[in-house]
């Protein structure tokens, strides 16, 4: 629902996809520390690989999200 106008704008649609980049990029760290002590297994290795799309899903959700806040700017102005 959108809210009225004058009314508190929630901007939680940014906060969700900056948790989801945060995770990515936790979860990359993590595969790469083990890589780096030499444990190349299938689950560090397919872990640097969902972390990119996590990290790469967050980001199109910030743009989208960015993108529809400008639009009901532009619509309110």
């Amino acid at each position: 629902m959108i809210p009225a106008v004058g009314s508190p704008v929630r901007v939680d649609m940014f906060f969700a996809p900056q948790e989801g980049m945060s995770r990515g990029v936790s979860l990359a760290n993590a595969a790469a520390a083990g890589i780096a002590q030499g444990d190349v297994s299938p689950e560090n290795m397919v872990g640097l690989v969902e972390a990119g799309i996590q990290v790469k899903a967050s980001a199109a959700v910030e743009r989208a999200a960015d993108q529809t806040l400008g639009t009901l700017l532009d619509t309110v102005a």
